[in-house]
């Protein structure tokens, strides 16, 4: 039985390759036309917070609100009038830290995000659709979405590394790339307007 597992460990680990990440940081995406944007924040942690969580309640009283607040992912759409920027909506994100990447329509009516930061393919959240308001429209996991077996793609000790591209076809099409650890590709077109991939 030993043996077994041990086989078993050596080939799960011949599919896997370490990877890193950096700590997030602010991100822009711009709309095709470049007449929206939206600013991603990551989830702030401030730096005492831990060491709040862990002291006992007799001292907890020794650190302010600043040390003890935790600020969500969120998002603010901007819209580019002549010369100046004007804030849309400010919202907060699904993600617990901040997504990997993000899309705008250029009508601005629509944020799609994926992933998670940390961990690719893993979650709720690796397609997730917001509309003009910023407020949550879908999200998906990898498994609602993918043409692919999830096996199929390539793994690291985070991540399953599923995304080839994305881009707008029309402000409410968009045309999503999945590839498979062996290079193979399958794109789908998700319909924004009906909520769904088109067959």
């Amino acid at each position: 039985m030993k043996l077994l597992f041990i086989v078993f460990l050596s080939l799960v680990s011949t599919r896997l390759y370490a990877d890193s990440w950096s700590e997030p940081t602010v991100k822009r995406y711009h709309s095709n036309d470049s007449i929206y944007f939206v600013e991603i924040v990551p989830t702030k942690i401030p730096e005492k917070y831990w060491e709040w969580k862990g002291a006992k309640p007799k001292k907890k009283h020794k650190y302010s609100p600043a040390d003890t607040t935790v600020v969500p992912a969120h998002a603010k759409m901007y819209r580019i009038e002549n010369r100046d920027t004007v804030k849309v909506w400010e919202q907060k994100l699904v993600n617990p830290h901040t997504p990997v990447t993000a899309l705008v329509s250029s009508d601005g009516k629509y944020l799609i995000t994926f992933d998670d930061w940390y961990n690719v393919g893993y979650g709720p959240n690796v397609f997730v659709v917001y509309n003009e308001k910023g407020k949550l429209l879908k999200q998906y996991s990898l498994k609602d979405i993918s043409p692919f077996p999830i096996d199929d793609y390539s793994l690291s000790i985070s991540s399953i590394w599923w995304r080839c591209n994305m881009e707008f076809l029309s402000e409410d099409k968009l045309e999503v790339c999945f590839q498979q650890e062996d290079k193979k590709k399958d794109s789908r077109v998700y319909n924004i307007a009906k909520l769904q991939f088109e067959e």
